[in-house]
């Protein structure tokens, strides 16, 4: 099944640096078909790697409502930063016109994923690189995901530059500052 003609579009640039965290020990290029991720197109062959237009979303999409931790859980991952290098074309469910295609807040925010690997599947159908949504841990809903399509698996990175390093001090002091985490020493 496809999604119907003039599913709204988003273009991600090549040239946006994206965001996604990872744990260190793993590529940052894993493509999730097992339904574990919401926009997982299960039973396609393909899968979804995460990533976000800001760093922060990165991290909300990661520690999500878990908002006291020990910075083991912050060592053990790593920010990796991009830009792809070619435009992608998302299915856009954070278009007030996708109400039209019986589209709402609750596919990128419902506890239960099964429309949402459904939607998926039917956007890897239709032709679209991924899905453009609204990061649900975000009460704002003013920061944006990327759910990008490819095989199954670890995915081969692109040819852009890339910067795969730890997560920076900055970021810890922001999420803080904006959601009220609180990252304390591992006794």
């Amino acid at each position: 099944m496809t999604l119907p003609r003039g599913f709204p579009l988003a273009t991600l640039r090549g040239d946006q640096e994206i965001s996604r965290i990872h744990r260190s020990a793993r590529d940052p290029w894993w493509f999730s078909t097992d339904g574990g991720g919401r926009f997982d197109p299960v039973g396609s062959g393909f899968g979804s790697c995460y990533f976000a237009k800001e760093s922060i979303a990165a991290w909300i999409e990661v520690f999500r409502k878990q908002t006291l931790f020990a910075d083991d859980e912050v060592n053990q991952r790593s920010l990796y930063k991009l830009r792809l290098g070619r435009d992608l074309k998302l299915a856009d469910i954070t278009s007030r016109r996708a109400l039209q295609f019986g589209v709402t807040a609750s596919l990128g925010a419902n506890e239960d994923y099964a429309a949402s690997h459904t939607f998926a599947a039917e956007a890897l159908a239709s032709g679209f690189d991924g899905i453009r949504y609204l990061v649900r841990h975000d009460p704002a809903q003013q920061l944006y995901g990327y759910a990008l399509f490819s095989r199954a698996g670890s995915g081969a990175a692109p040819s852009a530059a890339a910067v795969d390093d730890s997560i920076p001090d900055r970021l810890v002091d922001e999420a803080r500052r904006l959601f009220g985490y609180r990252v304390l020493p591992t006794p």
